[in-house]
């Protein structure tokens, strides 16, 4: 990229930053937002449950058209095709080149908890055993991007990180590791509205795109019901571990948010629905399917090594380590998404993170299994 395409694409990041400032950030308006939710359970309960697809192969139109522009999430099983990084990425290699660096942890709400060495963290959570989902211990702590100043970041996402004198981690990971990996080979070259691409071919290894990070976590570890802060895209790329969560379509937003706070009206327990017979089971459902939101949707996912997952703009997730994991990931937004984004964030602001995490609402946990699992389900309740 030449010196007159890095500048308008720099000028273009300042002047949309700018105009969401005006339109949204500033704006009189005040957001309304749904403050209790009385229907959650049926809501819950009659949302369509899916597993997130799984495709390898797949063009960029193709990923383009069936999942990016509809908000639907998709795994690529073989999305770090092509990146150095897939074989050599580990514990062993990261403690090995960034051992003795202080890193600053988060906790499951993204705040800053204890500053340890990176080989001594590694070393722990690489030794414990893997877990299932569902099961949490609230004393485990994230290495997630660890920024020392936004002016330092803005010098990244432009391109000119080779100016930048730093000990933070993340900056000097992006440094030493870009030729390790690059655009997954599923995702357009340009056309992007953040980080602002319409010149030139969008490098996301050489230009550090919004919330980029390097994450380390482990077994039982979880980050909360949350939406992404600016309500962009992400790409959650595996490289050693596993993952697994849920993503919910935004016409739930609300509903698992103030279930997970403690809002919403979950009186009709969901124990009781589990402990009926197969044949009252099957009426219930059908009686749900018949009250359901079209909208309402509940999608499971399954991250595994070597595969990709898109989170799509504005959807809340919860995210759950299951084994020792080491993941890279970003947010992006594309042009053609641009106007639906911009409309959607001025009636929903910025992203959030709920105070508790989802699983540890009994019900829902419940609710999830049930529609997991079914027919073992139903057997076991006429046994």
């Amino acid at each position: 990229m030449n010196f007159f395409s890095n500048a308008r694409n720099i000028l273009g990041d300042i002047a949309m930053w700018a105009h969401e400032e005006v339109s949204i950030y500033r704006h009189n308006k005040e957001t309304l937002r749904e403050m209790e939710s009385r229907d959650a359970l049926a809501r819950l309960e009659s949302a369509e449950y899916r597993n997130v697809e799984k495709v390898s192969d797949i063009s960029v139109a193709e990923f383009s058209e069936r999942y990016l522009m509809k908000r639907e999430p998709v795994i690529v099983s073989d999305g770090l095709k092509g990146w150095r990084g897939k074989q050599i990425w580990g514990f062993d290699y990261f403690a090995r080149e960034f051992g003795e660096m202080s890193v600053q942890l988060q906790d499951a709400g993204f705040k800053p908890q204890q500053i340890v060495k990176l080989r001594t963290y590694l070393q722990e959570i690489a030794s414990l055993p893997a877990v299932e989902l569902g099961v949490m211990n609230n004393d485990l702590d994230y290495l997630r991007y660890t920024y020392d100043s936004f002016f330092k970041h803005l010098l990244f996402t432009w391109g000119l990180g080779h100016w930048v004198k730093t000990n933070s981690f993340s900056f000097l990971a992006f440094q030493r590791i870009q030729e390790h990996w690059c655009r997954p080979y599923f995702l357009p070259e340009n056309g992007y509205k953040i980080p602002w691409v319409q010149s030139g071919t969008l490098h996301p290894n050489k230009r550090m795109c919004q919330d980029w990070g390097l994450y380390f976590s482990a077994p039982g570890a979880c980050t909360r019901l949350h939406v992404d802060g600016m309500r962009t895209n992400a790409v959650l790329c595996q490289v050693e571990g596993r993952k697994a969560g849920w993503i919910f379509s935004a016409s739930l937003e609300d509903v698992v948010r103030n279930t997970a706070e403690g809002r919403a009206d979950l009186s009709r327990s969901a124990h009781q629905s589990l402990s009926q017979g197969s044949i009252y089971q099957g009426s219930m459902r059908e009686n749900q399917k018949s009250q359901r939101n079209d909208e309402d949707c509940i999608w499971q996912f399954d991250l595994l090594p070597g595969e990709i997952m898109l989170i799509p703009r504005g959807l809340s997730h919860e995210v759950h380590t299951l084994s020792p994991s080491i993941s890279l990931t970003y947010n992006f937004l594309t042009s053609s998404e641009y106007k639906d984004y911009l409309d959607f964030k001025k009636q929903r602001g910025h992203g959030w993170i709920a105070n508790a995490p989802i699983a540890a609402i009994p019900e829902f946990f419940l609710i999830h299994q049930r529609n997991a699992f079914p027919a073992n389900l139903s057997e076991g309740a006429s046994a």
